[in-house]
């Protein structure tokens, strides 16, 4: 597999966000609404009819990455007022039935359906995918290897899918727990080479179970097409300041780890650290090397360790440690039913704070 080198930690990012109905607030299959006449060529089609994702350029800073972002949406957002549709971004729609949700007829995803039946079904889900550019084969494997150890911290800063089916399911971003129930998806293992990695994928395809990189859906894979890592953890995120944040820790890490990489981690301990950031998000235990930590410390450890070896992304350090105490949607949402001991009104909190529009 040809590697196409990309400039060092430029970044691109991919979220997908759910079309909801502006007075129910409930999932509308509008996609074609959306693609009879695209306000932009930045939203793409995606599995579900009540599903689009929006896909930025290259950027060479997470802010400009964001705006551009930003403003794409805005222009999908005018299209819904004249038509009549929100946009909105969280893990999980809270109340959605699968078995009511329409599948976009693409031959790509109905094949998808076929091969993985009542799994994919209940696959509302919805994520945020960053890409990391590096130069060179071994670099981006040494960012790879980073970013699978530290991959819970993204995941816990993201989370925003407690709910799902209307019920609390306890879990802080259930999105990931369902998605990891794919045969090639969740924590993937520590690469030593390149060569490795391509071994593992050849396999893979010469096996008829894959037909490119993109039937596997780890938590980070590698793209040596677009010469990137790309994290896919994240749960979608209406805010995007917080989505600036995550795309900043994303280039942090990839700086990083990108010339010494990390050493190889036992994979129980990098599940049972992901574990921990579905469930409790940043108050969460974070197994390390001398023991145990929380993954809000290892957070803060890690972005002091960057400012300290760099000197520099001082308003991106102080936004990430700024989040650390900022409450996540998925936290908002169970606050709200603390408050209430009201689950219907929590989910109503929900539907309400993730709207983009």
């Amino acid at each position: 597999m040809k590697f196409n080198p990309s400039k060092p930690f430029t970044v691109g990012i991919e979220l997908e966000v759910q079309i909801v109905d502006p007075e129910t607030l409930e999932l509308k299959p509008a996609s074609e609404l959306i693609f009879k006449s695209p306000p932009t060529p930045l939203v793409q089609k995606e599995f579900l009819q009540s599903m689009v994702e929006f896909v930025s350029g290259v950027h060479h800073s997470p802010e400009s990455a964001v705006d551009e972002l930003k403003q794409a949406v805005e222009k999908v957002c005018s299209l819904g007022e004249e038509v009549g549709f929100l946009l909105s971004a969280s893990g999980t729609h809270p109340t959605a039935e699968p078995e009511r949700v329409r599948v976009t007829e693409d031959r790509r995803y109905l094949k998808l359906l076929d091969e993985f039946q009542e799994v994919l079904r209940n696959f509302l889900i919805y994520g945020l995918h960053i890409h990391v550019g590096f130069p060179d084969e071994e670099s981006m494997m040494n960012a790879y290897n980073g970013f699978v150890k530290y991959s819970p911290l993204f995941l816990a800063l993201s989370t925003s899918s407690p709910f799902f089916r209307g019920r609390n399911t306890g879990i802080l971003s259930y999105r990931s727990k369902l998605f990891e129930q794919l045969p090639r998806a969740g924590t993937p293992q520590h690469f030593h080479t390149y060569d490795q990695f391509l071994e593992l994928y050849h396999r893979l395809r010469e096996a008829g179970v894959v037909e490119s990189l993109k039937d596997i859906w780890w938590d980070v894979r590698p793209r040596p097409d677009f010469g990137t890592v790309e994290l896919r953890i994240c749960d979608s995120v209406s805010d995007f300041k917080r989505l600036e944040g995550l795309v900043s820790l994303a280039v942090m890490v990839g700086e990083l780890f990108s010339e010494e990489g990390v050493p190889p981690e036992f994979h129980q301990v990098n599940l049972q650290n992901r574990w921990s950031a579905a469930r409790y998000g940043l108050s969460g235990v974070f197994i390390t090397e001398s023991g145990r930590s929380t993954v809000g410390r290892e957070l803060h450890r890690l972005v002091k360790t960057y400012t300290e070896r760099f000197g520099r992304k001082e308003e991106a350090a102080k936004l990430l440690i700024d989040l650390i105490t900022v409450p996540t949607q998925a936290e908002q949402q169970l606050d709200a039913v603390r408050k209430t001991g009201n689950t219907s009104e929590a989910v109503k909190v929900s539907l309400l704070n993730r709207r983009l529009c």
